[in-house]
């Protein structure tokens, strides 16, 4: 069976953030929270006799209305189970509706209310636990493949406030289907500045949200700078937040954001330092990426999925090892009962381990850096069978947990960047740099700027910089990472791309075109390089229209479209395709792929590659010929001298 365990670290701006300024009062709002919503793409399948599934949200930081606030689940149930199989739904560990399979097929849309939470709760965990069965003979069921429950992504909680929410913290806790950051017109580089930092902090916090980028108003739940003395600094007034355009406002909230969700108090702006990152040294424990002590409990195969990505771990690890420390039911081997372990990392099996017999896993492994990707799944597979002859009536389930502190990654050190995009952002640690060509190109900076904040451990909070002339060399000083938004006349770097003139993007093993560029062609161009060593994105444009750019940025921006995450290779393309559709391709332009040809420039290295075999040939003749003329000099036989004549 698959156990589901998720835990939503979401609304992590805290309870007592106050709000600044008179609100005026707020009718109750009602708060619809799907699955979707949080990151279910797909229906969740729970396989096997007694499958779990746990998710938790945040409760209303005013108190819960019990009368209005339920949960509506879609729970479609395998065809062939008994319909005397149940299925039992709690909130907050008490048992609230128990379901049998026989009422599920009539009608698999249920509603669960929400009872009134306890004093002191600040969360809503949900847990749907089935026991199924088809035949009564859990052994025979199992190896079935037939014991499974789905929870339709179309399930939803309906959470109404007691007390209606008015502060500053309220606003963060909703997920809306939009967002806007509304800023002035004209903007001074401070509060330009100000602006990025503000997107790229609510691109983090609202990861499943897209935010527009709009100027002078807006509608809808907003987000509006304010001019740098604008006061109390930070105000609420219903559906819109209002920020000042000074550091200390923006910083105060990031350093709120990274508090533990719900549990800090006020914020005092004037004393809210420069956010820096903690050095965490070579180790991360399962605690410190926020899985705490995973458990399972169950027959049959149960799992524990672990995600983590490069940006948890700082870069791409090099040797990285896993510690496994976990306790146990032990499982009687003299009754024929058995169970095994298996670790996976991204589908691939890695390790497999007897545990019958045992209370303890205490096991390092390595894992293979070249299977790493930017986001990877980590995969602990327990398979418990118990004897055919306990496999009928009631059977003691395995239970099993892992040690969240003792249980961890560990490293010797990180592999050097090789630009390729997988690796942002995990490199992206530390002070940055953002240089602006123009202030037009602010709205693009800003939807690249949130996109990798979105896939980032924290905001980026880069320093802002307009470009006075071109770039011809690093610029980056004493800054960690760089991003260039600018025209392709503003930079001459050496890039995968060399803007300026035609090229084409060459399959090397046929020499055909995959993509060829015209002068009058337009184009969106994101491309990744190493510059002095660090890593370095410029955004830019080929042709007439620098709207290619922002329209690059905002698709990967919009995390509906999942296209930041795919990035691949070192260069990524757009063109619109139609008005409101932009074309977005990933491409390896290391050589190793793809190559880059400028048919109205010689180059060198790609005429050697197209023609390599001819030139080993015609090395290989001119070798043969030397040495056959070194052989005829030295290897001639010696010659006999003539005796002289004889008298």
């Amino acid at each position: 069976m698959t156990v589901a365990y998720h835990w939503q670290y979401w609304g992590l701006l805290a309870a007592g953030l106050t709000c600044w300024g008179a609100l005026p009062a707020t009718a109750q709002r009602e708060e619809t929270i799907s699955l979707q919503t949080l990151g279910y793409s797909r229906s969740v399948v729970l396989q096997g006799a007694s499958p779990e599934f746990n998710l938790g949200i945040p409760a209303p930081i005013g108190g819960l209305d019990p009368s209005a606030s339920f949960v509506q689940l879609r729970l479609d149930p395998s065809p062939v189970l008994d319909p005397e199989s149940t299925v039992r739904v709690l909130i907050n560990r008490e048992p609230v509706r128990v379901f049998s399979i026989g009422q599920l097929r009539a009608n698999p849309v249920v509603q669960v209310p929400i009872p009134d939470l306890p004093p002191g709760e600040r969360f809503i965990n949900l847990s749907v636990q089935p026991f199924l069965t088809i035949s009564g003979d859990i052994c025979q069921d199992i190896n079935t493949g037939n014991l499974f429950l789905i929870v339709g992504r179309d399930s939803f909680f309906q959470v109404v406030p007691r007390i209606p929410e008015s502060t500053v913290a309220d606003f963060f806790r909703p997920l809306y289907n939009q967002l806007s950051l509304v800023v002035p017109a004209d903007l001074s580089p401070e509060s330009a500045q100000a602006a990025l930092w503000l997107y790229s902090l609510l691109a983090h916090q609202f990861p499943e949200t897209p935010i527009l980028w709009t100027k002078g108003s807006g509608s809808g739940p907003r987000v509006v700078l304010e001019s740098p003395d604008f006061a109390p600094q930070l105000q609420r007034q219903g559906s819109t937040l209002r920020v000042a355009a000074s550091p200390e406002a923006i910083r105060a909230l990031a350093a709120e954001w990274g508090r533990p969700g719900l549990l800090s108090g006020s914020v005092p702006l004037n004393s809210a330092p420069a956010s820096a990152p903690i050095p965490l040294g070579s180790r991360r424990s399962l605690r410190q990426l926020g899985f705490g002590d995973p458990t399972l409990r169950g027959i049959g195969t149960q799992s524990l999925l672990l995600n983590f990505d490069l940006a948890q771990l700082g870069g791409r690890p090099r040797d990285l090892a896993l510690q496994l420390n976990a306790v146990m039911t032990s499982v009687e081997g003299r009754l024929g009962d058995r169970l095994n372990g298996l670790v996976f990392l991204n589908g691939v099996l890695l390790q497999t381990y007897n545990l019958t017999g045992r209370t303890q896993l205490n096991e390092s492994l390595r894992l293979p850096s070249g299977l790493l990707r930017r986001a990877n799944t980590l995969e602990l597979r327990f398979d418990y069978a118990p004897s055919q002859g306990s496999c009928r009536g009631a059977l003691t389930p395995l239970t099993l947990q892992l040690r969240g502190d003792s249980s961890a990654f560990s490293w010797s050190g990180y592999e050097a960047p090789v630009g390729e995009l997988q690796e942002i952002p995990a490199l992206l640690e530390g002070s940055g740099q953002l240089f602006l060509g123009d202030p037009d190109l602010l709205a693009s900076a800003a939807y690249l700027l949130g996109a990798l904040s979105r896939l980032s451990p924290q905001p980026l909070l880069p320093t802002l910089q307009l470009l006075s002339e071109p770039v011809s060399r690093s610029p980056l000083g004493d800054a960690a990472w760089g991003l260039i938004v600018a025209g392709p006349e503003q930079v001459d770097l050496n890039t995968p791309i060399r803007l300026g003139s035609q090229f084409e993007i060459l399959n090397p093993l046929n020499q055909q075109a995959v993509l060829a560029v015209q002068p009058e062609d337009e184009l969106g161009l994101l491309q990744y390089f190493l510059l002095g060593g660090k890593p370095t994105l410029w955004l830019s444009w080929w042709g007439s229209n620098p709207t290619l750019a922002e329209r690059l940025s905002r698709s990967l921006a919009d995390p509906r479209t999942l296209l930041a995450s795919q990035m691949q290779g070192n260069v990524v393309t757009a063109y619109a395709a139609a008005p409101d559709l932009t074309q977005v391709q990933s491409w390896d332009l290391s050589g190793q792929t793809y190559q880059v040809r400028y048919p109205d420039r010689l180059d060198w290295r790609l005429l050697l590659w197209r023609y390599r075999f001819l030139l080993v040939i015609a090395v290989a003749l001119l070798g043969a010929g030397v040495a056959w003329s070194l052989y005829r000099r030295l290897a001639r036989l010696p010659e006999v001298p003539t005796p002289p004549p004889q008298d």
